[in-house]
Order: C-alpha cells, then structure tokens, then sequence
C-alpha cells in the first residue's frame, strides 16, 4: 500500500467549529477505512498548516476520494504527498 503525508490546515468554518475536531478525527479515520487503508499517524502542528497525518491507502484513486470525502465538509483543505519508505528511495538513487 502505498503511504500518503497529508498537511491540513483549518479554514474559516474549521476554526469557528474548532470543538467538533475530536468528532471529525473519528470520522477521517473512518473515511481512510473505508477507502481500504489506514490512518497510521496524525500530529498538531504549530506553523504554516494545522494538522498532519501519515496514512496509507491502496492508490491514487482511494487518496483522492478519501481527501475529497475529507475537504468536502469544508472544514479543511490540504495538501498531499507520496511517501517512500528510505530503501525504496535509496535504490531509486541508485538506478538515477
């Protein structure tokens, strides 16, 4: 499976409704689940972004849906990487 790093940040509604955040962590988990992966990680940041998490999901397809699933309630918006894990990404480097 592949692993995803999500970095989320509130939006206006999400700050005003910041209380519901332990319901909807519940929930972003649930939507991970339920597009065949998992939610292995979640951190508070103080910065740029708000939260960020570290799942794994099956591909592109089930990420987009999830994320959409997510975003959709306009609460958060975000912004989402691949992750390697390092010996994939070193032998990457070393067939460059």
């Amino acid at each position: 499976m592949a692993i995803y790093i999500t970095l989320w940040k509130y939006t206006r509604d999400g700050l005003l409704d910041i209380k519901h955040t332990p319901d909807r962590f519940e929930a972003v988990k649930e939507i991970y689940k339920k597009n065949g992966g998992k939610l292995i990680e979640a951190y508070g940041l103080i910065g740029c972004h708000d939260v960020m998490t570290v799942g794994e999901l099956p591909d592109e397809k089930a990420l987009t849906t999830a994320i959409l699933q997510i975003c959709g309630k306009g609460r958060v918006t975000a912004q989402t990487m691949t992750a390697l894990p390092m010996a994939d990404f070193l032998d990457a480097i070393q067939k460059a």
